[in-house]
């Protein structure tokens, strides 16, 4: 009898204990929806909406922020299919860039945060010529293979939410082993939770929010008292925040503070004219990678992926 107890206790707890982790879950949605293919961008298109569903894999980096103007830029740049980047004027699609000058102001801007300071200090002049480069554009469709590259988001970012909790089916029979594993299973879950739920606030952040209010979400991870501003990253969350005048007044995903200085191969490109990489010849630093963006529609396409 004692043995029959000892080998049905796995099962009687996985079955359980098992079904209450899943339910918590907090990578459960994502995997029960589809992998997303295309996103059809419009002038009716939120700009917060179309940067954040760029999947991670696809996505070489995003960023958000207020010109000299007043206007709030927002910005991706993707590692797949044929558009190198989407830029938006006060929450509207305004243009595309190529997938050379995409690369281009990434690398160029990750070399200047290396060996200088943070580019968001000259944010104002980089934005400028990023408008310059990007090609208008009232409507367009990007396509996602679902393949990462080692520039894309998820590549580049050890993210604790991606992490898989262990497996609870080759955890053996010896019971206090087995409470052992579902204690450890519990204990990484509620850090999994905590984690998903400080990251959608932190991604909730909005430029002209206040220092104080970035902190009370978590403390910052690292910190770059850089010229004209301070650096708030958040290396674990893939973001980071360029604060001036006590406010936030640049939004980095991922954080090019802790990427230029820990893994600056990632903006590495061969023979690139590295001196040419300031706000005003950036476009002309990067060899030429012979990939034009595709025609751009001046329609609305047929369907558009808005938030319902």
């Amino acid at each position: 009898m004692r043995f029959r107890i000892v080998t049905v206790l796995p099962a009687l707890a996985l079955s359980i204990i098992y079904p209450a982790l899943a339910a918590n879950n907090v990578d459960q949605p994502t995997k029960t929806a589809g992998p997303i293919k295309s996103l059809a961008v419009d002038q009716k298109s939120d700009a917060r909406y179309v940067i954040t569903t760029v999947p991670q894999e696809s996505a070489m980096e995003r960023f958000e922020m207020k010109d000299a103007q007043g206007r709030n830029i927002a910005y991706v740049a993707m590692t797949d299919g044929d558009v190198g980047g989407l830029v938006f004027v006060d929450n509207k699609l305004t243009g595309a860039v190529s997938k050379q000058d995409a690369l281009a102001f990434y690398s160029c801007r990750g070399y200047a945060s290396a060996t200088k300071y943070h580019w968001a200090k000259d944010a104002n002049a980089w934005i400028e010529g990023l408008l310059a480069a990007s090609q208008p554009t009232s409507a367009i469709n990007l396509q996602f293979s679902g393949k990462s590259s080692w520039r894309s988001i998820v590549e580049v970012v050890n993210n604790p939410s991606l992490s898989q909790i262990g497996s609870l089916v080759d955890i053996g029979t010896n019971p206090l082993g087995i409470l052992r594993k579902l204690n450890n299973a519990r204990e990484s879950m509620a850090e999994r939770e905590l984690f998903e739920k400080t990251r959608l606030r932190l991604m909730e952040v909005t430029t002209g929010t206040s220092e104080g209010k970035v902190a009370e979400i978590i403390k910052p991870e690292d910190v770059s008292f850089a010229v004209g501003g301070l650096v708030m990253a958040y290396p674990r969350f893939s973001i980071e925040y360029f604060i001036a005048d006590g406010t936030v007044k640049a939004i980095q995903q991922p954080s090019f503070h802790v990427l230029s200085h820990k893994q600056a191969a990632l903006f590495y490109v061969t023979n690139a004219k590295w001196e040419m990489c300031t706000p005003e010849n950036w476009r002309n630093a990067m060899p030429v990678v012979n990939i034009p963006i595709p025609a751009v529609s001046t329609t609305p396409p047929a369907q558009t992926t808005e938030p319902k």
